[in-house]
């Protein structure tokens, strides 16, 4: 018994030197609600407009995410696997933008969930990556206090 647990905590300090300190392990991104700083999609910047953030919010338990997309909601399913996300079945409301950067800011957001194969945190921030997209989101501070 004593050498198997001894076996047993040698393997697993062999197996933690063998990580490079520099790469952060993926952890759960669902926890908290992010708010979209930056994002590029197929090499074009998607437009921040002040005033109409972009959110992101998952629902652990039901499979589902939304949030704001500039002036409307959005909503889809996710799966999450490992470092591996994805968006599926994405719907939203449908109001009129009242500024053509605004919806263009909404269009190039929702087209690029649909794109979105990678997550990552690092420093506080959540970035989603795939084929032609990069979307940086930071901790929405107003979500917690509304």
């Amino acid at each position: 018994m004593r050498e198997t647990l001894l076996a047993v905590t040698l393997l697993a300090i062999l197996i933690g030197a063998c990580a490079d300190p520099g790469e952060e392990a993926a952890t759960d991104p669902t926890s908290e609600a992010w708010l979209l700083q930056a994002g590029t999609l197929d090499g074009g910047d998607i437009p921040i407009v002040e005033g109409f953030p972009i959110t992101l919010i998952f629902d652990q338990p039901e499979g589902t995410a939304g949030g704001k997309s500039a002036c409307n909601q959005w909503f889809g399913g996710y799966t999450l696997s490992g470092n591996e996300l994805t968006f599926s079945d994405l719907g939203g409301t449908m109001m009129a933008c009242a500024d053509e950067s605004v919806m263009n800011s909404e269009t190039a957001f929702l087209a690029s969930l649909g794109l979105v194969e990678i997550f990552t945190l690092e420093n506080e921030e959540l970035n989603l990556t795939g084929e032609g997209v990069d979307l940086v989101f930071v901790v929405d501070e107003s979500a917690a206090t509304s």
